[in-house]
């Protein structure tokens, strides 16, 4: 599946991007801020492989339309019948990639999907993520006390849910990245 923006699109995981996310995984500023990265390559494909036979799972690479790169990833977990958790968001785009590749995961979400509300939950510690976040039209609903196990120490999360209703206000914020989404 290919979900088309301006300057970057969302191509559905594949084994393919195993290497890539492994290594975007890896690097110090990220994997600070994430639970279990993969020891190697072999354990990113077995993640990757699982995760594509999950019926409530849906994960994407973020790849800039400028150079075909990819850039990072973002997806979906925990999908039920009216909300889900969208997260497993890492990207080494620019603010205008990264605003549009979460407009069009929030559009697919709503329009698709048919979903209330989507949630997403940071780790507190990802300040850059929660500052995002909170420059969105989002709901913030609080903090998680000790949610993430990160490096064997219990992190908390901040939680922010969007509605339909919010999401469309964030997407007319940023009309100039999303009036020609698809």
């Amino acid at each position: 599946m290919i979900i088309k923006g301006n300057f970057v699109y969302l191509k559905s995981l594949s084994i393919k991007d195993s290497y890539f996310i492994y290594n975007l995984r890896k690097k110090k500023k990220i994997s600070k801020y994430l639970h279990s990265p993969p020891n190697s390559v072999y354990d990113q494909i077995k993640w990757i492989k699982n995760n594509i036979k999950k019926k409530d799972t849906l994960d994407f690479v973020i790849i800039s339309k400028e150079n075909n790169k990819r850039i990072g990833t973002i997806g979906f977990d925990k999908i039920k019948k009216t909300n889900a958790e969208w997260g497993r968001w890492i990207s080494l785009g620019t603010t205008i990639q990264n605003i549009e590749a979460t407009i069009i995961l929030l559009k697919y979400g709503f329009e698709r999907l048919k979903l209330k509300d989507i949630y997403s939950l940071t780790n507190i510690n990802n300040r850059k993520v929660v500052n995002y976040h909170k420059n969105t039209t989002a709901k913030y609903n609080g903090i998680i006390k000790s949610f993430f196990l990160i490096n064997n120490k219990k992190t908390d999360a901040v939680k922010f849910t969007f509605t339909k209703k919010n999401f469309l206000e964030f997407k007319k914020k940023f009309y100039f990245i999303s009036e020609s989404t698809q």
